[in-house]
This record gives C-alpha cells, sequence and structure tokens, in this order.
C-alpha cells in the first residue's frame, strides 16, 4: 500500500481569462518511509498536484484521474473522506506556513488544537501532548508557549512542523518549506524534517523550486514543467546523468563556486490558457524540431526512471517501447563573472559602525547589537556581496547607507558627504544618489501601471523633462537585457514574468544613473532558471557604465557567481571580506566556511551554534 498514489491527474481552473490547464496527466508515487522530490518552476503545475492531494481545490477546480490516500481512492466531492483522512492520514507544512500561524493564540494552543479536532483528546491532554511534540521540534522553555510574532522564522516553521506531526500522519507533504529562510536556518528544518521522516517512518513528499535543496533530501525526483512530469527516477540518475533537456537547464542554473559559470533558461514558461499541441518546453529547448512542434511526448521508461522527450526516446512503437534513450548534449546561455581588474573612487565608506535594538517585555529591556564595528567600501566599477544568516546585520547596515537608520557610532561617507551629519535637505539630496531593488519584485512594482511609466517614475520625481524621460527608460531597459519596444513599454507589470518584473525592477533602479545600487535578496524569489539572467544584467551593467554594486544575500553560491568582492557577516560583525576568488577557494572563518558547506549541501551540519545562527531569539 502506497501513502500517496495519482494516476492520470488532470485539473482545469476556469477563469475570466479562460481555462487554465494547470496539470495534465500525472503520474505519482510516495511509498511509506519514501522521501520523494517534485521540483520545477513557478507555473509547472507542483502547488495544483499538492492541493489536489489534500482535496482543497477550489470550486471553480475541475479534477480528473485517481487520487488514492493510503489505500483508499477519495472522489472529488467526498468531502466526508476528505475531511477523515486530512490532517490525520495525510498532513502538510503549507507554503508560508510562518504566515499561517493565528497572531492571537499562543503556539501549543495551535497545535493542541489538532489534536482536539481530529481525536477525542480533551483539551489538557491536547496540551501536554503539543508541548511533547514542540520539544521534538526543538522548542521548549518560552517557545513553547509564546505568541507567534515572538518567534523567528525557523521557529516558526518548527511549530508548523509540530502541527502537521500531531496526529502521526502516514504522508507529509511539505510545500517549499524554507522558502523565505536564509541558508543557515533552511538547512536546520531540513534536517529536522528529514530526522523526524526517518524516525516516524511517515512518506515524504518535498515540493520545491529549488533543486539542490530536493536533490540533497530525496530519495526519488520528479521534475514538472508546464502542468507534466517530463522526468522522474533516482535521485542519483535524474542528478548525474538528466535525460530531460528541462532536467539538464534546471542543474546548470545551479551557481558553480569554482567560477564554471551558471546558466540561464531563455524564454519563459506558456500561458497555460492555450492548448500546446507539441512539447511545451519545445519553444525554449535548444534541440527542438518539428516533432517536437506539433506531437506532445510521452513517458518512456528508461530502465528504473521515465522521460517525456522525443529526442530522447525516439518514436516509440506500438507497445510504448524506447526506441533510443541516450542524453543530449544540451547548453543553455551561461554566465561567467570576468574578474575585475581595476575600480574606479570610491563610492560609499562604512567606517566603525555600531548599532543596537532595545525591545522591552513586560519590565524587563533586552538590547541586541545588530551591528559593532563593521567597515564596508564600495568602489564604482565593481559588485561588492554582504554575506550572512538573517539576524546577521545585512539589512541594518543597507538601512544605514540610506540613512533610513541612525547608528550609535560610526561614520558613513556617500561621494564624500557626511550622511550622518547631513541636514534633511542634505540627505534628500544624498538619497538621490542611491537606489534600491526590493526582494520581492511581485510586491515592489505596481501591477497595473505601464512599464514605461514604472521605470519613468524617479525621472518624474526628479523633474526630467518628459521629452527626455524616453530615452533614458529606453537605455535603461536595454542595459538590464530588455527589448525596449513600444509593446513593452506599454505592457503592465502584473503581465510580466518574475525574471522580467526583477529585470523592470533593476532598470528603475539604474535609470536616474545612481552612485550605488543596493540589491536587497534580488534572486531569492525566482526560480532557479531565470536567476543567471539577472545575474548577467547586473554584470553587463556593471561593464557598461562602472556601476557600483551592494548585493545583499544569504546564499554564498549565488554571490559567488556574481559579486567582485564578498564580505561575510556573522552577528554583526564583519569576519571576513575579500576577492571572491580567494574567500571561495580559501576561507579563513568557520562562518564562511559553514556558508561554503551550504551552498554545496543544503542539509549539512555545521558548528556553528544555534545562538549564532539567531534562532534563539525569542520575544526580540
Amino acid at each position: 500500500m502506497t501513502a500517496l498514489r495519482v494516476r492520470s491527474l488532470e485539473v482545469d481552473y476556469r477563469t475570466d481569462a479562460g481555462v487554465v490547464r494547470a496539470v495534465r496527466d500525472v503520474d505519482l508515487d510516495v511509498a511509506p518511509g519514501e522521501r520523494v522530490g517534485l521540483v520545477g518552476e513557478s507555473g509547472s503545475g507542483k502547488s495544483t498536484v499538492v492541493t489536489a492531494a489534500l482535496g482543497l481545490l477550489p470550486s471553480h477546480a475541475e479534477r480528473r484521474g485517481l487520487i488514492e490516500v493510503a489505500g483508499t481512492a477519495i472522489e472529488p466531492g467526498d468531502r466526508k473522506t476528505w475531511v477523515s483522512v486530512r490532517g490525520s492520514t495525510i498532513a502538510a507544512v503549507p507554503q508560508g506556513a510562518m504566515a499561517g500561524l493565528h497572531p492571537a493564540y499562543r503556539v501549543d494552543a495551535q497545535v493542541a488544537e489538532v489534536l482536539t479536532v481530529h481525536t477525542d483528546s480533551s483539551k489538557s491532554a491536547a496540551t501536554d501532548v503539543a508541548h511533547e511534540l514542540l520539544e521534538r521540534v526543538g522548542l521548549t522553555g518560552r517557545a513553547a508557549h509564546a505568541f507567534p510574532h515572538e518567534l523567528s522564522g525557523g521557529m516558526r516553521q518548527r511549530v508548523a512542523l509540530a502541527a502537521a506531526l500531531a496526529c502521526s500522519p502516514q504522508l507529509l507533504i511539505a510545500d517549499e518549506p524554507t522558502v523565505g529562510l536564509d541558508a543557515v536556518t533552511a538547512a536546520a528544518f531540513l534536517r529536522l524534517l528529514l530526522d523526524r521522516q526517518a524516525e516516524d517512518g511517515f512518506g515524504l513528499l518535498l515540493v520545491s523550486h529549488d533543486l539542490r535543496t530536493v536533490q540533497a533530501a530525496c530519495d526519488r525526483l520528479a521534475v514538472a514543467y508546464a502542468g507534466r512530469i517530463v522526468e522522474s527516477g533516482p535521485t542519483a540518475d535524474v542528478v548525474h546523468d538528466a535525460r530531460h533537456p528541462y532536467s539538464i537547464g534546471l542543474l546548470a542554473a545551479a551557481p558553480s563556486l569554482d567560477g564554471g559559470g551558471w546558466a540561464a533558461i531563455p524564454g519563459r514558461a506558456p500561458d497555460p490558457t492555450v492548448p500546446i499541441a507539441g512539447c511545451a518546453f519545445a519553444a525554449r529547448c535548444p534541440h527542438s524540431d518539428e516533432t517536437c512542434a506539433n506531437e506532445a511526448p510521452v513517458l518512456v521508461e528508461l530502465g528504473a526512471r521515465s522521460v517525456a522527450c522525443h529526442l530522447v526516446t525516439g518514436p516509440s512503437d506500438d507497445d510504448g517501447d524506447s526506441a533510443d534513450g541516450s542524453a543530449l548534449e544540451t547548453s543553455f546561455p551561461t554566465v561567467h563573472r570576468d574578474r575585475v581588474e581595476t575600480v574606479g573612487d570610491v563610492v560609499v565608506e562604512a567606517t566603525q559602525i555600531t548599532k543596537t535594538y532595545s525591545s522591552r517585555r513586560w519590565f524587563t529591556t533586552t538590547e541586541t547589537a545588530a551591528l559593532e564595528s563593521a567597515d564596508l567600501v564600495v568602489r564604482s566599477g565593481e559588485i561588492v556581496g554582504l554575506v550572512g544568516p538573517s539576524g546577521s546585520g545585512k539589512s541594518t547596515l543597507a538601512r544605514c547607507l540610506f540613512g533610513l537608520v541612525r547608528p550609535e557610532e560610526g561614520r558613513i561617507e556617500v561621494a564624500g558627504s557626511d550622511l550622518l551629519s547631513a541636514n534633511r535637505r542634505d540627505l534628500r539630496r544624498l538619497r538621490r544618489r542611491l537606489a534600491l531593488v526590493h526582494q520581492d519584485p511581485y510586491a515592489s512594482l505596481h501591477p497595473t501601471m505601464p512599464i514605461v511609466d514604472l521605470v519613468g517614475e524617479p525621472l518624474a520625481i526628479d523633474r526630467v523633462p518628459r521629452s527626455d524621460r524616453r530615452s533614458r527608460v529606453e537605455r535603461a531597459l536595454a542595459l538590464v537585457g530588455l527589448d525596449p519596444t513600444d509593446e513593452l513599454l506599454g505592457r503592465r507589470a502584473g503581465q510580466l514574468s518574475g525574471g522580467q518584473r526583477q529585470r523592470v525592477a533593476l532598470a528603475r533602479a539604474l535609470v536616474v544613473d545612481p552612485l550605488l545600487v543596493v540589491l536587497d535578496e534580488p534572486m531569492s524569489m525566482l526560480d532557479a532558471s531565470v536567476r543567471a539572467g539577472i545575474a548577467q544584467s547586473l554584470l553587463d551593467a556593471r561593464d557598461a557604465s562602472g556601476l557600483a554594486a551592494l548585493v545583499i544575500t544569504h546564499d554564498l553560491a549565488e554571490a559567488a557567481g556574481t559579486c567582485d568582492r564578498l564580505v561575510v557577516l556573522e552577528q554583526g560583525r564583519i569576519v571576513e571580506e575579500g576577492p571572491t576568488e580567494r574567500v571561495v577557494s580559501d576561507p579563513q572563518h568557520p562562518a564562511t566556511e559553514a556558508l561554503l558547506a551550504l551552498a554545496t549541501d543544503p542539509t549539512v551540519e555545521f558548528d556553528l551554534t544555534d545562538e549564532q545562527s539567531g534562532e534563539e531569539r525569542v520575544g526580540v
């Protein structure tokens, strides 16, 4: 008996724009005690498969095909059966679980509620079990009786895991469980999840867009694209000998620490409202031919794996046997960060910056040192990576550079002017020399504004004549790799893909010719297939205009693929800095070594304590 069995699953959504074909002919199995990874970019159908497996499809969705949970086949409209198995037989740690906790109830009460709803436990007995569950996920003392806002992101994610495990499910679905967490916290949560799975023996379906995370945790992988499974099999086979061009592209899209470059898959996923006659990946595939464009491939077994690709499996006979099965020599546009030999003048210099935050709970005041004697220099023509886990002081340092946070000690100069002693008028003038690209391109751009107005808005604020704005907007868009056609300029941000939105956000920052651009986790919300393209846009802007950039990230691999120099923070202190090649090849501090290890294996353990990772910060 399998924990989850899905056969020929198809899901359509009825929308005002037409019928969205979200999932097509998906087969998926998860055995008891097995770890299966479902990976793919946005729009691949991963979340729809999860929603269908949990019986939570909305009313405007139509499901066809078999879904069997622990041996019980459940029809779409069988609400009584879904209610009986959901939370007890099958449970989930949903995407965005950190925000899914009720802010007005303590976390032990929220875990206990799962038991009182699904079992006949009394409230007091459920509370006792809730404390045991929270202790199993590493939360004791104040943390087990805190409100959600008093806990860090990783701690709240542990609460969600405790709630999911409350009724000893046979299957746990973890949908993007580490999204929004820094590398250190994500690794700790993944290790905890895998430890609980090994101890309890439940089947695990791990859903993610991050192939590095899934391959480190799972026994089998299923790669989804445009609503279909295009390749599946044992993890080692798929990772070391990928057959489908999309799988090859996802693997190549992981940044390399050795300077080997990383790839971007050109184009974008197809519109799910438009029927596709052939292979959905044909428009982005470097090998596609007429057969690919006109005939949809089917999954063909190649030993222990299955692949849906005409070019790999060849024509199939009536029995469905493959005629070929050899791997393709597939390559995609690759980003190589050329070393900068010379840099220009100092743009921003921060010296001995110290900042302490105070928080008060009842009659106790707690002080947290966000920055301690931090020094930072950024010169024109270089990209500097500010790397460290959550709570290390990266964002605080960036806010200090913009004058949004005033440090207790230190000095900040922007183009030779003292930022901290500037009056309000001079501070406003200095801030106009700096630009910020936010983490989330979906939240930072107005979805209904035309691109020409979005990118040109900073020029309007600076009172640049309207006659000059369009040419500068077009130049900025071209600088980030977008073709400034009338069609693009007239489109709205809500009509763009994530990668296109982030390029527009970068063009909006560059349009005013700033001295320094600060990018706050610019790739964390993007699919792996487009991250290298954003890195290439940033490198092109550096080479074309002598741009100075500060990239804030917790991913050392992405920083190594983009930045000329790295600055590593830990607990508010700069513990290591230097040229990227030296820091990566010869790290001198345990924090850098840990980040390097995590860039290779997202579940690796290291010697840093929980206190160093910030996980103990209850009530701060």
